[in-house]
């Protein structure tokens, strides 16, 4: 094996270039999609929408028909009594209506309010987790997208180490199994960069779906955006804003109604009022009489005094309450925890990213020098680029991570402006 013959493609400097390539993030142009456009696009699908306004109106619905009095009544009857000379005829028009003298209707008013506010908060909350889902689906093809990037550059460049080596083995300067080895090499990175593109399809097929139509025109957009999150808000401010989370204030609204409702089921058990009025025309012996009538009713709760109801919406209203309070527990360590991952995600991945340019290029220096005086072999100049390229993919990786917890605390904190 001959070893000694010149590379005129400095190692060091396809390492640097390949990396520089790998980390740069996209410019936003034509043809690309932002996060910020993709997460409109989900909002405004027709289905989201009408889910979403389906929802309201329901609540809506629920509240009018909690302000509105039971209709009233009309009967009309009439009597004929058959008497000795003459027949006697009696009619009688009554008009009832119940009225709530107990303030109940009051009271399930109030609860249909709170559920109608809750409603809201719950929309706000579901279009935060179309929000997430986008996010999610968006940097995983993202972080697709960087790998192939970094897969292909370095292909690329062990592609053009191939041809000059293949020259140099037709001069006599270079043995050929180094020519197959790389060849190896490059169609190694070739079926990598063929398996992560599968994989970026699959995110996109997904993505798609979300955004609308799976045909649409996305597959011929680049994504526009950075891989490493900003760095999360003070934590201080985050804790000190959970009272103001949608989900938070979804819960406490429910919470409220069905205390509401508790104390409605209360007032239930005061009878309501039913006030009737009425107009009587009797015929006797060939003359007419006429009169109005009143009545007032009220039922004896003897047997059913909403002793069931009461009970069961006293336990509601407590499990609502408890609810609300586990929930403001468990967000507060939830936040607490995302907001440590990401940090120490984003200085580990800074922190590597730096020793590893450093690294790479010690070890590519040390590889080329090496090979060019016959210290190594080609395998080891294989593992070096092989090495160089895992290092850069484990840098994505620890970008992506640091990513996914920023996105978790977006989910836990939507109602708090992140950077």
């Amino acid at each position: 094996m001959i070893f000694t013959r010149p590379i005129h493609v400095s190692a060091q400097r396809l390492a640097i270039a390949a990396f520089a390539l790998s980390m740069a993030a996209p410019v936003v142009a034509a043809g690309t999609l932002s996060l910020e456009q993709a997460e409109k696009r989900a909002l405004e699908r027709d289905n989201v929408a009408r889910l979403l306004d389906s929802r309201r109106q329901q609540a809506q619905g629920e509240l009018t028909t909690a302000g509105l009095w039971s209709n009233p009544t009309i009967e009309l009857s009439q009597e004929s009594t058959d008497l000795a000379e003459t027949t006697s005829r009696e009619r009688f028009y009554w008009l009832y209506q119940e009225f709530d003298v107990s303030g109940e209707q009051g009271l399930r008013r109030e609860a249909a309010q709170a559920r109608l506010e809750a409603t809201g908060f719950a929309v706000g909350a579901t279009r935060m987790d179309i929000r997430t889902r986008v996010r999610r689906l968006f940097f995983d093809k993202l972080y697709r997208q960087r790998q192939i990037e970094a897969v292909a550059a370095r292909r690329e460049r062990l592609a053009e180490l191939v041809d000059r080596v293949r020259r140099q083995e037709q001069a006599g300067q270079a043995a050929q199994y180094d020519v197959a080895r790389l060849e190896r090499a490059a169609d190694a990175l070739g079926a990598r960069e063929a398996a992560l593109k599968a994989e970026r399809e699959r995110s996109l097929a997904r993505l798609a779906a979300l955004l609308g139509d799976p045909s649409d025109d996305l597959p011929s957009q680049r994504l526009a955006g950075e891989l490493v999150p900003p760095p999360p808000a003070p934590l201080d401010s985050l804790l000190d804003s959970i009272d103001t989370l949608p989900r938070i204030q979804q819960l406490q609204a429910q919470a409220r109604a069905s205390a509401l409702t508790a104390k409605a089921e209360g007032r239930a058990a005061v009878p309501d009022l039913t006030l009737g009025v009425g107009y009587k025309e009797q015929e006797e012996f060939g003359r007419s009489f006429d009169g109005n009538l009143i009545s007032l009713g009220v039922s004896i709760p003897l047997f059913d005094r909403n002793q069931g109801k009461r009970a069961s919406a006293r336990a509601a209203a407590r499990a609502s309450e408890a609810e609300y309070r586990l929930a403001l527990a468990e967000l507060r360590g939830d936040i607490r925890g995302r907001w440590l991952q990401q940090r120490a995600l984003l200085e580990s991945a800074k922190a590597y990213r730096k020793s590893n340019a450093a690294s790479t290029r010690k070890l590519l220096r040390a590889a080329e020098s090496g090979y060019r005086g016959a210290e190594i072999g080609v395998l080891e100049v294989v593992d070096a680029y092989e090495s160089a390229l895992e290092a850069e993919l484990r840098v994505l990786e620890l970008q992506k991570q640091a990513r996914d917890a920023h996105i978790d605390l977006q989910a836990l904190t939507h109602g708090v402006p992140q950077p």
